[in-house]
């Protein structure tokens, strides 16, 4: 049987919050996904943490589990890529959120 399935990779910055990481592990083992790698450090932005997870999967898979990510209260933004697409999307996504801290601030 041939496997259709590409290799993604989830970004999620969220606070450093004791249980997240569980919760989302939750996320994937109620839709039968194997977290392939994990990765979670110190983000360029104090306070914020990054996860990095690799997954084999369908996209539409990805799409329903970034966006059960994104609901939870912690998590400030989650969004996916293939291998190729990573730089640009992940440099979007920082300045984005680098932006939208700064807006908060200024408040």
């Amino acid at each position: 049987m041939e496997n259709n399935n590409n290799l993604y990779e989830i970004t999620v910055y969220s606070e450093n919050q004791v249980g997240l990481l569980s919760t989302i592990a939750g996320i994937f083992t109620r839709r039968s996904l194997n977290i392939e790698s994990l990765r979670v450090f110190p983000s360029e932005i104090k306070g914020i943490h990054k996860f990095s997870i690799k997954t084999r999967a369908a996209e539409e898979q990805v799409i329903q589990v970034v966006k059960q990510v994104e609901k939870k209260v912690d998590v400030i933004k989650a969004f996916y890529y293939v291998e190729e697409e990573r730089h640009d999307k992940e440099l979007d996504a920082v300045e984005a959120l680098i932006n939208e801290r700064m807006n908060k601030q200024n408040k």
